[in-house]
Formats: structure tokens, sequence, C-alpha cells
């Protein structure tokens, strides 16, 4: 492994930015391990940690990390792929996100057309029990899941 210096953190993060979408909280977790992937072979400066920092400022100001653009993205692509809006702020808040930059990006998520997109992909609609515990487990409310399956009005179904 080579070592670690500003400019070489500068392009293991351009590196991983032309092949994957990132925001500034993943590209911090990619560059801190690969400092102390490089710390079990070799000397790395303290300084290291400092130069992340710098790097993710400079990825930022020439465009190539936008958060709110990733977090808009990753929403969209979670909730094209039908997932639960509870689903989609876990991922929010293990991408680095703040609970009101979370709320502000899922302000218009359509929690019912999920479900039925995930209603839709799974082929549910044949056994009404397992399939109310299947949207259940993918984060979505009863109400939802109900209306999800088109079921009536009734509860008879937990008599």
């Amino acid at each position: 492994m080579k070592k670690i210096t500003p400019q070489r953190l500068k392009n293991m993060a351009i590196y991983y930015l032309q092949r994957y979408d990132a925001g500034s909280h993943k590209l911090r977790t990619v560059l801190i391990r690969k400092i102390k992937k490089a710390q079990m072979e070799m000397p790395v400066s303290n300084e290291a940690f400092i130069w992340v920092e710098q790097v993710i400022e400079q990825m930022q100001n020439l465009g190539y990390i936008n958060d709110e653009r990733y977090g808009e993205n990753v929403v969209r692509r979670l909730s094209q792929s039908g997932k639960s809006t509870a689903f989609i702020k876990n991922k929010l808040k293990t991408e680095g996100f703040s609970q009101g930059q979370i709320d502000s990006l899922i302000s218009d998520t359509d929690e019912l057309a999920q479900a039925r997109l995930f209603v839709r992909k799974k082929r549910l609609g044949q056994d009404l029990k397992k399939d109310l515990g299947k949207l259940a487990r993918a984060g979505f409310s009863y109400e939802i899941a109900r209306q999800a399956l088109n079921q009536p009005e009734s509860d008879e179904f937990f008599d």
C-alpha cells in the first residue's frame, strides 16, 4: 500500500465518486476505512484524519458531493423499489442525515403507492394474514397494508 498523503486521499475520493454516488458521510467513512487499513501496514500521519475533512470540503466545492441531491436519489430509488417510509428513514439515518433533513426529504413520499408497488412486486394477495404480516415486517402500517391489498373495512380476519 502506498503512503497516505493529501493528494492520495483526494485521488481515492475521486476514484470512489466516479464509481458510486455518495454523500459526505459515506465518503468520510470510506476514506477513514482506507486510512485505518493503511495503518495496519505502515505508520500514517496523525494529520490524515484532518486531510479527510479537507478532501470532503474540496469535493463539495467542486460539486462532486451534494448531500441534498444524494438524499433525494436515495429516497427516489427506495420509493420506486417499494420500500416503506420507515425503511427509508432508517436508511437515511445510517447514511448520516439529521432528523430535520430526513423529514424534509421524505415529506412528499406516497406510502400507499409504495405499499401497492411492494404488493405487486412480491405478488401478494393470496393469503390475507400472511400478506399483512409481510407488509408489516416491511414497515407499512396496518391501514396502509389493508388499503394496498384492497381489503374491505371490516376486521373479520382477526376474529
